[in-house]
């Protein structure tokens, strides 16, 4: 079996937004198209990855009084947690577990392709095989009392 890329996962065309949309624009849009999170792109190059906006950072917006028509670009994580669609799908899952991110940005030559999201990761069994295949073995720690 060959191995996966990054990009074979990133099929969907990725939901993306202009940082001078607000942050209830974002999450309006993250509502509708069933997605948890948002690539803000620079509207004259939409292939310029500016930041991510995600359920997370409106959550923290709405919980510290933000008010929710400021621009995405006050609340957008950025420099953003991306991979490239070459390289394996295995980096994908390691860039999320050491960023404790649940979503990925996939780039072909440095430009926006795709978002990888953990629910693609486990939704695909040739995903999780793969996965399983080139884990790093854990340390083996002493039994809880």
């Amino acid at each position: 079996m060959f191995p996966m890329k990054a990009g074979d996962i990133a099929r969907k065309p990725p939901v993306t937004v202009a940082q001078t949309a607000s942050i209830r624009e974002a999450a309006k849009l993250m509502a509708e198209a069933r997605v948890g999170l948002v690539v803000v792109v620079d509207p004259g190059d939409p292939g310029r990855i500016l930041g991510v906006v995600s359920e997370r950072d409106v959550i923290r917006a709405v919980a510290s009084g933000l008010d929710l028509s400021r621009p995405v670009r006050d609340v957008m994580s950025s420099p953003v947690v991306a991979v490239d669609a070459e390289e394996p799908v295995q980096n994908a899952a390691r860039a999320m577990r050491n960023h404790n991110v649940r979503h990925v940005v996939v780039t072909r030559g440095g430009r926006l392709y795709g978002v990888i999201s953990i629910r693609d990761l486990i939704a695909e069994q040739d995903v999780l095989k793969s996965l399983v295949e080139a884990a790093e073995p854990v340390e083996n720690l002493p039994a809880a009392d």
